[in-house]
């Protein structure tokens, strides 16, 4: 009877070993961001994700879930994930950051991390960015699904409208406004707040801009053309406030009273929140138009403009380059790797600084997009996963430049060579999401994709204190544009260029890597082997079960059979 009990306590404890097997892969509910179990549907999770980080009433709509998630999704599927889906704080943070200036222009505050995960020290301050320290109050080890990511997205929309909205009511108290407004008294009250929005970082000048507004915003009577079309052109007049007006609009002989509108202070900072939202196309107009003017001085085809030419150009009238040789290092805008070049300024990490940010609110920054963040949806589309073979991004990027240019593509031997490298030190893969490739993308598109400089060099975005004159002197931008400036051959591209050439070119080159994530560069066929090995698992589990389960009733029918015959000897014997 010991080997039957025996054999119960092993199948017991191989169906035991199975059923911890088939769970074991499941998100540990300490490891997330937010609670969420149950077998919900996506729009239920999306939902439960938005009431948790924001709470029940927020008033988001499973119609803005439903576009915040359609515009992560494709930068959600290619981020390194554990192998129950889920992504670490510092891709979460990398995702946000991608979504808010592709959808808006803003630059967020506290969404870049650095090598390990954790914010940068130029955004760890609270007081600088209330998105910091939402982030920072996460544990390092924390991870996030799909729907939680969307739920961030969600609660940082909500701080950027918070902070509007106290602009908002500041403008209120200083003009003395109580209950609403007609669309006479609407129009000053939207000229204060955009006044106060886009100068929110120096009080006294804008104090001095409601008297002169021109004066202190060169810009200012194309922004009143953008601001003339609020409300009419908005979202909100023409969705919720349509509908509000119309249940309320006094009509006389059957002719509807435009006098009669009437804006509360909920709709004022629904419009100004369309306003700002939209803000990003005015001043991506205005990137246009300096990146045109900088890529017309880049004979070489480098993404590079000699010092020499950037300053004569500010000499000859165009004040927007007049920035120090000094600030511009601090921006990381300024390549003097060569020595027979000398300094040069970085086209797109130029147009992505800070000179180009019109807005510089304590959260987020309104900043230029660069044409690179179209290419990397192409890479990322087309691999669904963090990391790729070296002969698909080089198909990938060839088609990309034939499909923007004339002429046919050939690869330089020096870009094809480093791609290599790169895939060499990670197993014949190319992490997409790396600092290397995308240095890599940079020389491959150098008018578009800025130079990506190692973590914590530079500080695109923020001034620090006592920091020198932003603007060069006069006498400084004349001493820069006398100096000697060494040609390359005229209109070379990248592809075309001569060994020497091509040996100079890449000089700038760091052959440093820094990751988003520290999780596991899961390749997407990873993310299907995982289920397919733990489903043959549970297969082998259910066939040892089964050969224990006849095991034992092999030996139950033995022992049966061994009773039968002693009872048979007793009957013989009686």
């Amino acid at each position: 009877m010991f080997s039957v009990h025996f054999s119960f306590f092993v199948v017991a404890t191989l169906f035991s070993s199975c059923c911890c097997l088939s769970v074991s892969e499941a998100p540990p509910s300490s490891s997330a961001f937010l609670s969420i179990g149950g077998p919900l549907s996506p729009d239920d999770l999306l939902v439960r994700a938005a009431d948790e980080t924001l709470g029940v009433g927020h008033g988001v709509g499973l119609e803005r879930l439903h576009v915040i998630r359609d515009a992560l999704s494709t930068i959600w599927r290619s981020l390194p994930k554990s192998y129950s889906g889920r992504v670490d704080r510092g891709a979460l943070g990398y995702a946000l950051n991608r979504y808010f200036m592709k959808t808006y222009s803003l630059s967020v505050m506290g969404l870049e991390m650095d090598v390990n995960g954790t914010i940068t020290e130029a955004e760890q301050d609270p007081y600088l960015s209330e998105v910091s320290s939402f982030f920072a109050q996460m544990a390092p080890e924390r991870s996030f699904s799909f729907e939680e990511g969307v739920a961030a997205a969600v609660m940082i929309e909500e701080l950027i409208a918070n902070f509007e909205r106290e602009i908002l009511e500041e403008v209120y108290e200083q003009k003395e406004v109580q209950g609403t407004l007609s669309d006479e008294e609407l129009d000053p009250i939207m000229r204060s707040f955009t006044l106060n929005w886009l100068l929110h970082a120096d009080p006294v000048l804008t104090v001095k801009a409601e008297k002169h507004p021109s004066s202190v915003i060169e810009e200012w009577p194309s922004v009143l053309d953008l601001l003339d079309g609020i409300p009419r052109n908005s979202k909100y007049f023409s969705g919720t406030f349509s509908k509000k007006a119309s249940e309320a609009r006094k009509v006389t002989g059957g002719i509807s009273n435009p006098m009669s509108v009437k804006y509360d202070f909920e709709d004022v900072h629904n419009l100004m929140r369309d306003f700002t939202r939209s803000f990003g196309n005015y001043t991506q107009i205005q990137c246009d138009t300096v990146r045109a003017k900088l890529t017309k001085m880049d004979t070489s085809n480098t993404g590079r403009v000699p010092l020499a030419t950037f300053h004569k150009a500010a000499l000859d009238g165009d004040w927007h380059f007049s920035e120090s040789l000094t600030y511009l290092r601090h921006l990381g805008a300024v390549d003097e790797s060569s020595a027979w070049h000398g300094p040069r300024v970085i086209i797109p990490n130029y147009i992505q600084s800070a000179s180009n940010c019109l807005v510089a609110a304590a959260d987020y920054r309104v900043c230029c997009q660069t044409q690179c963040e179209s290419y990397m949806d192409v890479f990322e589309a087309a691999v669904e996963g963090p990391t790729a073979e070296p002969d698909v991004i080089l198909a990938l990027t060839a088609k990309i430049i034939e499909e923007n240019s004339e002429g046919q593509f050939r690869f330089p031997s020096s870009l094809r060579q480093q791609l290599l490298k790169i895939s060499r030190a990670n197993h014949g893969r190319v992490p997409l999401h790396g600092r290397l490739f995308a240095q890599w993308l940079h020389y491959a598109f150098p008018s578009e994709c800025p130079f990506p400089h190692v973590s914590g060099s530079v500080d695109k975005y923020e001034l620090p204190p006592n920091f020198e004159r932003a603007l060069a002197s006069t006498t400084e931008m004349r001493k820069n544009a006398a100096a000697r400036v060494p040609s390359m051959k005229a209109g070379a591209r990248p592809q075309s260029r001569s060994n020497e050439e091509e040996s100079d070119w890449m000089t700038h080159w760091i052959h440093e890597e820094e990751l988003i994530s520290q999780l596991h560069l899961q390749a997407p066929w990873e993310a299907t082997a995982l289920p397919i090995l733990k489903n043959i698992a549970g297969a082998i589990c259910f066939l040892v079960v089964l050969s224990g389960i006849v095991y034992v009733f092999g030996e139950l029918r033995r022992v049966d059979v061994l009773r039968s015959s002693i009872d048979s000897d007793k009957l013989h014997f009686i």
